[in-house]
């Protein structure tokens, strides 16, 4: 399974609790349609962290990396480039 689906996946299963069937928009913003909130981005970087091996430092919390499945899927895959 590729990143953005795994990302996708836990957001729709976890976070969503299922409530959405189907697939998100890749460029939808997670923090304006209220999926993303701060709870829920915490459970999304353990998430992350635990899935790709990866740390998110705190100043790599910003929207820019977790607004959208598509910057989310970039911001991993840099990350795991870095190491």
């Amino acid at each position: 399974m590729n990143t953005s689906t795994l990302i996708e996946r836990f957001v729709i299963e976890e976070l969503m609790l299922g409530g959405r069937k189907g697939k998100i928009d890749p460029d939808e913003s997670l923090i304006r349609s209220g999926i993303l909130d701060s709870l829920s981005l915490l459970r999304l970087i353990v998430y992350l962290e635990e899935q790709f091996g990866l740390t998110v430092e705190d100043s790599e919390v910003i929207p820019g990396n977790f607004e959208t499945l598509n910057s989310m899927e970039v911001f991993v895959k840099s990350k795991m480039r870095a190491h």
